[in-house]
């Protein structure tokens, strides 16, 4: 028995040297602090190029601070940040620098927090995506026959969307022109606030890897870790989780299919929509959807095998960064956006166009955010296996499905 309790004592917690991987992400802390300093420097002298945080009912903390006041916020934390880089860099086996480096990426977080993100990445889903996907199909079909009933689909349904006038050249250069004249008016807005995510993704990560230095779990995988991170109970947590988030973007989804009929949800008008602007609603209740069916993978198979239909890369184990960095992203913009969504959909109970809590209701940001977090994390867990580094883990456990 002493034996035993010996032989799975854990080993001694002894600071670990910090990996060049530590030494790059606080290269790229600092990066990003002299850039975020530039940046609220050049609001502080010219406050006629700060880009206007506060349109569209916005309701994020730099569109309540205005002009002046935000671009303190901003040079106040590219500030500390380049501070408390300097500091890991001397200092890093300081358990009080890792908390500060993880304070800062949570303030950072709170200062996103705002639905324009959210914005930029639908909308970028909206037109990409259904492309992406169907370049891809065409290929991998032409060489996988199980896949071609599902392009007769496709194809059906893009002869139905060139009879109707959806598809058309002209529809199609329409809305390419107005998302184009959009983009270039209020890019600014999403693309700082993109940026404060990646300060907080940075200094967070930076955070996370000195707390293991300074505790002596391994630097790759975190172990010893709790048994909630073994294989087995990530598969458990994983499927729930993962149903939770598949439902999040459905409701989305249909009520965006609407704007194809006489009755569009969530766009009030007095006449039919015009063809591109139900082309446009049309690629976001597709990318929604795509990113239902994309979930699902967490659970799937084909979540760990590239399916046959998917050229070159078709029968190859599915790396596990491709679901975590991609899930993850979206999961923290739904997160970011939620105090934003909640917000406007509050606003909105008293609005006779019911538009504000109708968007709540049917973008559940912060519950889908939350599921999808955890669902990504549990297929981390679930197939990351064995370490390279300690030899700690165990094998990756697969879904049978």
């Amino acid at each position: 028995m002493t034996a035993l309790h010996a032989h799975s004592a854990p080993p001694p917690t002894t600071a670990a040297p910090p990996t060049r991987t530590v030494h790059r992400l606080l290269l790229g802390a600092a990066g990003w602090s002299v850039i975020q300093l530039l940046i609220g420097l050049r609001w502080l002298l010219d406050p006629d190029s700060w880009p206007g945080f506060d349109d569209e009912g916005r309701v994020g903390l730099l569109a309540a601070l205005h002009r002046t006041p935000s671009a303190w916020v901003v040079i106040g934390l590219a500030s500390t940040g380049l501070v408390l880089a300097g500091l890991a860099r001397l200092r890093p086996a300081s358990r009080a620098v890792a908390t500060a480096l993880a304070g800062l990426a949570g303030l950072l977080l709170v200062v996103s927090a705002d639905v324009g993100v959210l914005m930029l990445l639908g909308y970028l889903c909206a037109v990409v995506g259904p492309v992406t996907f169907l370049v891809v199909l065409v290929v991998g079909a032409a060489r996988d026959r199980r896949a071609r009933p599902w392009l007769v689909g496709v194809l059906a349904l893009v002869a139905a969307g060139l009879a109707s006038g959806v598809l058309r050249p002209g529809t199609v250069g329409r809305l390419a022109g107005e998302l184009g004249a959009t983009f270039g008016e209020r890019a600014l807005a999403p693309a700082q606030l993109g940026l404060m995510l990646v300060g907080a993704a940075l200094f967070g990560t930076t955070a996370v890897l000195l707390r293991r230095s300074a505790t002596g779990r391994c630097l790759v995988c975190g172990r010893p870790a709790a048994r909630w991170t073994e294989p087995a109970a990530a598969l458990r947590c994983g499927r729930i989780a993962t149903c939770i988030a598949v439902a999040g973007p459905v409701p989305y989804a249909m009520m965006r299919m609407t704007w194809l009929t006489p009755w569009p949800l969530g766009m009030p008008t007095d006449g039919e929509l015009p063809a591109w602007l139900r082309l446009f609603g049309l690629g976001l209740g597709f990318a929604a959807l795509g990113g239902a069916v994309l979930t699902l993978g967490l659970i799937r198979r084909w979540g760990e095998i590239w399916p046959s239909w998917v050229p070159v890369l078709r029968g190859r184990p599915v790396p596990v960064a491709v679901p975590v960095v991609a899930g993850g992203l979206v999961a923290i913009v739904l997160l970011v956006s939620s105090p934003g969504m909640i917000a406007l959909g509050f606003h909105g109970v008293g609005d006779s166009e019911l538009s504000g809590w109708l968007m709540m209701l049917l973008f559940p940001t912060l519950p889908w955010g939350l599921a999808l977090a955890a669902a990504v994390t549990a297929y981390a867990f679930r197939r990351r296996g064995a370490c390279r580094d300690c030899g700690r883990g165990e094998h990756p456990l697969s879904v049978r499905a």
